[in-house]
């Protein structure tokens, strides 16, 4: 068993999101990502799909078929291949979990 304090781990930067992995499997990654209000990843393909879950805050997800508004407790899910990008509309403080298995939707 491993104990994953992710308060421990949420630290903003003006200019750039702030990425740190703290599981690598076989299976999947997870990764905390932490953007200040006004920073953006910009959408682009990844060769993994993924399922982001905003643990605080508000921001614009964009995905293959748009742009969805995530807030608090809710989530997305991203096939392999599927552009995808992030904007934070406050300071928000997403969980990434890479599937890098198959990356189909269940």
């Amino acid at each position: 068993m491993k104990l994953i304090d992710l308060n421990k781990k949420i630290e903003f930067n003006p200019d750039k999101p702030v990425k740190k992995h703290f599981i690598n499997s076989k299976g999947f990654h997870a990764a905390l990502i932490c953007l200040s209000k006004g920073v953006e990843i910009p959408p682009h393909p990844e060769n993994y799909a993924v399922l982001f879950t905003v643990l605080n805050g508000e921001g614009v997800f964009t995905g293959g078929e748009g742009s969805k508004t995530l807030r608090t407790n809710e989530c997305l899910y991203l096939k392999k291949d599927e552009t995808r990008g992030i904007k934070a509309i406050t300071n928000l403080v997403v969980l990434g979990i890479q599937d890098m298995g198959n990356g189909g939707y269940c």
